[in-house]
């Protein structure tokens, strides 16, 4: 494989299968299920995430977005954030419907998006929070509006 880390370029076993040393895959593998998290409950994907994300087997990107798909779907419907994360998963990482299977495709039209829900503040924590969303804010717990 590679001589040196791709993260911290510290020299790797000869025997190394891997392209990270332990510390660093350890903590990508912790940025993996921090993006996870922030899908699920925030439902927006930024550009230095779909930055961590490539360094990953596209083997875990089907897994996470097969795994999203399953976690929207509980909550019924998918609503048009949640089609948007889908499909720009599907998009950016070259998703096929064979990969994926095609009853899990979602098609999302982004014309048809007026405005961008804004999160509002929690008032004991401040940190943003979609309010339609949740009754207590994810972070500290208190009952919003």
């Amino acid at each position: 494989m590679t001589e040196k880390c791709e993260e911290c370029g510290k020299d790797l076993p000869a025997d190394s299968e891997s392209s990270y040393c332990p510390k660093c895959d350890a903590l990508l593998d912790k940025k993996f299920d921090l993006i996870e998290a922030n899908l699920i409950v925030y439902k927006e994907l930024s550009d230095a995430e779909i930055e961590i994300l490539n360094k990953f087997d596209k083997e875990d990107i089907i897994n996470l977005y097969l795994k999203l798909h399953d976690s929207y779907k509980e909550d019924g419907d998918f609503n048009e954030y949640e089609c948007a994360i889908l499909n720009k998963i599907q998009n950016v990482f070259s998703l096929t419907e064979k990969e994926i299977g095609s009853d899990k495709v979602v098609k999302f039209d982004g014309s048809k998006v007026i405005k961008k829900r804004k999160p509002t503040e929690c008032i004991k924590c401040s940190k943003p929070v979609l309010k339609e969303d949740f009754v207590f804010c994810p972070y500290c717990g208190i009952r919003l509006g």
